[in-house]
């Protein structure tokens, strides 16, 4: 009785942990808890961010190209300043409705990816003191993570209702 009893706690908790993993190893749009993120005002800059919760080993190979798109075709528009490792935007938030056009305008000065997670879209981010345009038509609903994909840099979160 008792190697039985052993023997069931062990699968258990093997279970417990596999199922864990394989949670973390995917997108998740769930809202994520405030200690997720810093705390952002209006142009204050991010730092690397160390940890993430997704895994950036995989390939992009049927990633969705973002189109160039300029502001004036834009439902909504995400001005980013990519500075000496350092995001400067002014939200860590960004509201837009299923359906829109989502544009970037970018100004870095090393050439990057942008990746918008959970609808993977990419976008070629060009050094310079002129600004890169480029966006998408968001066709889903969720809370989507927008990173410098290179260097695992957080830019904003995408909610979408």
């Amino acid at each position: 009785m008792m190697k039985f009893y052993k023997a069931s706690i062990c699968i258990i908790a093997t279970s417990l942990l596999f199922g864990n993993a394989i949670l973390a190893c995917g997108d998740s749009v769930d809202t994520p808890s405030h200690s997720d993120r810093p705390s952002h005002s209006s142009h204050e800059s991010y730092e690397n961010k160390e940890t993430s919760d997704h895994d950036h080993d995989h390939e992009h190979g049927s990633s969705n190209a973002m189109e160039a798109l300029f502001p004036e075709q834009a439902d909504v528009v995400i001005e980013v300043e990519y500075l000496e490792g350092e995001v400067i935007t002014s939200e860590s938030r960004v509201s837009a409705s299923n359906g829109d056009v989502v544009v970037f305008s970018i100004v870095s000065d090393v050439d990057e990816l942008i990746h918008v997670h959970g609808v993977d879209y990419l976008g070629e981010v060009s050094s310079g003191s002129s600004p890169s345009y480029f966006g998408f038509k968001i066709e889903a609903s969720g809370i989507f993570e927008v990173e410098f994909e290179d260097s695992r840099t957080f830019i904003t979160e995408l909610l979408v209702k």
